[in-house]
């Protein structure tokens, strides 16, 4: 195991510094791999987000291995990556703490075990852990950054620095360090899956499904791991799969209400619309929204069944009196039952279409189609 010696701050240095503290890492003994991969240098310096001890000269002990010893004239305290006995079981009282759902004693305790040695990476990983459930995903990312630079194999810091980045929308970063954790646990569900979810929002579809499918070799019945196989194939036009692996997930996991568009959604695009309007009226029952309607006044457009579909566009309205896609619905349907009677002038379906059609531009103006219709039929 290699040796971190710490150059100790002058008293006066240490006085004017309250909520950090800047420690200069000196390298000594073999560069071994993991130093060498963590990214220590010599004099390299690192600002470490804990308080100060108050007052006082830096001491002249040097502690290796768990021993005190005397480091003569350099007064530079040598510190270890591994935790000595003691800090074992002070980290276990911190992780006691977060199983008991007490985080400001396990933040309490990995500070001050920080303060002591600052170079122990497992309480950096249990500092990120805490800080990323309580959503403080902004110091969540350097203490898992940091817990990685110390030992990096670490696969809970390294995945949990892959979700932070991933919540803080830095996605390239958030790649890189799943690939990190996947080399350390490839057969890690969540990894893969949260891979395959990053891959295809940055576009890199047959990454995407690689990673969805890995993670259904792993575990079939894995409900989330047939919902990203789905997705990516709904992104490059494989609907039929992406049905199939829809409509398992749905069996395996009581599936959230954007499932449930994706799965209706993706009959629509194969032209099932007997199977969307089913997926349609049940998504109302579940999610009664503007939205919901609208997509079951569509599909049941579709099936050219006009009474039901207009009864579904206005409950969608009700709803949402701006919701402009349900109105264009309405509009339509009007304006076809106009055409259909002979398009006679005092007709009031053609009023019905022209108020509708224009009640959605002023929701949404930029609709070009509707416009084209209100002037080639000359409502």
């Amino acid at each position: 195991m290699c040796d971190y010696r710490i150059y100790a701050l002058r008293p006066e240095d240490r006085n004017r510094m309250s909520l950090s503290r800047t420690i200069r890492l000196e390298f000594v003994g073999r560069h071994t791999a993991q130093a060498v991969a963590a990214g220590v240098v010599a004099s390299a310096v690192l600002t470490l987000g804990c308080v100060t001890r108050s007052g006082g000269p830096a001491t002249n002990s040097t502690a290796v291995n768990g021993a005190t010893s005397t480091n003569g004239a350099d007064n530079r305290p040598v510190m270890r990556i591994d935790p000595t006995p003691a800090e074992e079981t002070r980290l276990g009282d911190a992780n006691a703490a977060i199983l008991a759902e007490d985080p400001d004693t396990a933040l309490r305790i990995f500070r001050e075990l920080l303060q002591e040695n600052p170079t122990l990476a497992d309480a950096y990983t249990g500092m990120g852990t805490v800080l990323e459930t309580q959503g403080e995903l902004e110091l969540a990312e350097p203490a898992y950054a940091r817990a990685l630079s110390l030992d990096p194999v670490d696969f809970t810091a390294a995945s949990g620095y892959g979700r932070v980045l991933e919540a803080l929308g830095k996605s390239k970063e958030a790649i890189r360090a799943l690939q990190r954790a996947l080399t350390i646990r490839p057969r890690d569900i969540a990894a893969n899956l949260a891979m395959a979810r990053l891959l295809l929002a940055s576009g890199q579809t047959d990454g995407s499904l690689a990673f969805a499918e890995r993670a259904i070799r792993l575990d079939p019945q894995n409900g989330q791991a047939h919902l990203a196989l789905a997705s990516a194939y709904s992104k490059i036009g494989r609907g039929s799969e992406a049905i199939r692996e829809y409509e398992t997930a749905c069996e395996l996991i009581d599936p959230p209400v954007d499932v449930m568009y994706a799965l209706l959604n993706a009959y629509a695009a194969e032209k099932r619309y007997r199977e969307a309007a089913n997926a349609a009226e049940a998504l109302t029952r579940v999610a009664p929204t503007a939205a919901a309607f609208e997509r079951l006044g569509w599909s049941l457009f579709r099936l050219n069944d006009f009474k039901a579909s207009d009864v579904a566009y206005r409950t969608s309205i009700e709803l949402d009196p701006l919701y402009w896609p349900a109105l264009n619905g309405v509009g339509v349907n009007a304006l076809n039952a106009w055409i259909n009677g002979g398009k006679q002038p005092e007709d009031p379906q053609r009023d019905e279409a022209r108020l509708m059609l224009q009640r959605s531009l002023r929701a949404n103006a930029d609709q070009p189609k509707v416009s084209a219709l209100l002037l080639k039929y000359r409502l």
